[in-house]
């Protein structure tokens, strides 16, 4: 996992190539006027999803895992707590869906899972890789508030330094 800053610099030899675009996508693009929207922009091997939801209480959001992909999640707007813990093969499994074109299994995770929650403001972002638990959109204030996030998916077998 991956936790940074589009504002902060990164070491050109920290990331692989295509994360390194993905976070400069997510630094140079307004969102403002965009909603909703799913796309592949021109000339990269990501796809990219502009999401625009609600907080709220970390036991109403599911926790996940993809593994074709690298997920980058970035905050554009609003502030929401992600939270994380490695996956250790030993959680109880609501819904699998790895075997189809969502690429995603999601989990209850137990109390002693570990989880820690990261708050994420615009500006910030995670790169959860297929061994990260995360759990999106949860409340990071006293109550729902909006968000709007950038949430690029990147393809494994594209990564150079494959994990």
């Amino acid at each position: 996992m991956i936790f940074g800053n589009v504002d902060v610099g990164e070491s050109a030899a920290a990331y692989d190539p295509l994360i390194d675009r993905a976070i400069a996508y997510c630094r140079n693009t307004d969102v403002s006027q965009m909603h909703e929207s799913r796309f592949f922009p021109e000339g990269e091997d990501f796809e990219v999803l502009i999401c625009e939801r609600t907080t709220g209480p970390k036991e109403e959001k599911k926790a996940e895992v993809h593994r074709k992909f690298a997920e980058l999640q970035f905050c554009a707007a609003g502030r929401q707590n992600m939270g994380y813990c490695p996956d250790t093969g030993e959680f109880e499994i609501l819904e699998d869906h790895l075997n189809e074109d969502r690429d995603v299994r999601f989990y209850k995770l137990p109390e002693d899972s570990k989880e820690i929650m990261l708050p994420l403001y615009p500006g910030q972002y995670c790169v959860f890789f297929p061994e990260d638990v995360h759990r999106p959109w949860c409340t990071a204030s006293e109550g729902p508030e909006p968000i709007k996030m950038i949430v690029i998916k990147i393809p494994m077998d594209h990564l150079k330094n494959k994990q």
